[in-house]
């Protein structure tokens, strides 16, 4: 997957939701998305609160919703509309988001 596509914002890498035409077809209710961030940029993903996501970095330290996660730390969340990641230093992670 080009890292350029996803420079500064979440894309849909492969997914099982209805319309993600762009994305590897899964056979799941689900969403893998990546986002590739400068230091100091932001990307935002809208939840609902029936669904729940699991975001890795996978390079980097990011602030996600206010907790610092660095390169293979991972984070559950759940009950949240809106998950808000904040590079620390160039990044890149990975979430899936699944009901």
């Amino acid at each position: 997957f080009p890292k350029a596509d996803r420079a500064g914002r979440f894309v849909t890498l492969a997914s099982g939701v209805e319309g993600d035409t762009d994305a590897l077809p899964i056979r799941a209710a689900a969403r893998v998305l990546g986002a590739t961030l400068k230091a100091g940029e932001s990307a935002d993903y809208a939840l609902t609160p029936d669904r729940h996501a699991y975001l890795v970095a996978s390079l980097g330290a990011v602030e996600v919703n206010g907790v610092r996660l660095d390169t293979r730390d991972g984070a559950a969340i759940t009950g949240e509309t809106a998950v808000r990641v904040t590079a620390l230093e160039d990044a890149e992670v990975v979430m899936v988001d699944a009901a």
